[in-house]
């Protein structure tokens, strides 16, 4: 997929995309920042003097969404040759698939930051793969690696998934931009998230699996771990940490 065919016809990443899986070219839009400097090449950097912001979630309730994805999720409507033979609101279903992938995910990103520095971005023939699938798409890399390059911050401006509609607006007001977001029960997902199931039916181990892989996240940004299960009165709501 080109930049072009998701509506950027003036893209500031002037990348096309490789024949191969790669976690710093496959689809650029979700590559964290410091990827596209490091390993791209930083002529085409398309953040110089940018101030930017990302919106992040509590882990838990992002995995859900993430298993909910129509494009890279459990049985995904947009990906071809999908198979729908199980049902996506059986609690066993939805936690077997977490535990997979999140297995999946600490594994390929173990992989990457094992390699020699020299061989963490190479080009490569035609249709050969560097990455597995799960990583290149980037869909559940931790939050963190957008936010920071180690202790360095790339994003200084960071909005809360679980106070969307106010923070946004309140971060569109400090720079003088007259847009505004509607609730998220008016968005385009609504209506079919009102079966669905939530991080409440996460087991314990695939719990345990979340807090693993994305400590950094839960202690960069302030959200609860939980061990075992969730109590009544669990917020998904972080403890606001200040970026710095």
């Amino acid at each position: 997929m080109s930049l072009e065919e998701v509506g950027c016809s003036s893209p500031d990443v002037p990348y096309e995309a490789p024949d191969y899986q790669s976690y710093a070219l496959t689809s650029p839009w979700h590559t964290p920042p410091k990827l596209l400097e490091t390993y791209v090449d930083g002529s085409k950097y398309p953040y110089n003097d940018a101030d930017l912001f990302t919106i992040i979630r509590n882990p838990y309730s992002r995995v859900l969404s993430e298993y909910y994805c129509p494009w890279n999720g459990f049985q995904p409507k947009y990906r071809r040759g999908t198979v729908h033979e199980k049902d996506p609101n059986d609690p066993l279903v939805m936690n077997e698939w977490v535990k997979s992938m999140v297995k999946g995910m600490r594994t390929a990103m173990d992989e990457f930051n094992d390699r020699k520095e020299e061989d963490k971005f190479k080009n490569q023939a035609k249709g050969l793969n560097e990455d597995v699938f799960i990583l290149a798409q980037k869909h559940f890399v931790n939050q963190a690696e957008y936010v920071y390059d180690g202790d360095k911050i790339i994003v200084k401006n960071v909005v809360h998934y679980e106070n969307l509609s106010s923070e946004f607006d309140a971060l569109m007001k400090k720079y003088d931009i007259n847009v505004t977001l509607p609730s998220k029960e008016e968005g385009v997902y609504s209506d079919a998230k009102k079966s669905r199931l939530s991080y409440t039916d996460l087991d314990p181990e695939a719990i345990a699996l979340i807090n693993e892989f994305a400590k950094v996240d839960f202690e960069k940004f302030g959200y609860q771990m939980v061990e075992k299960q969730f109590e009544e009165n669990y917020s998904l709501e972080a403890k606001i940490i200040e970026i710095e």
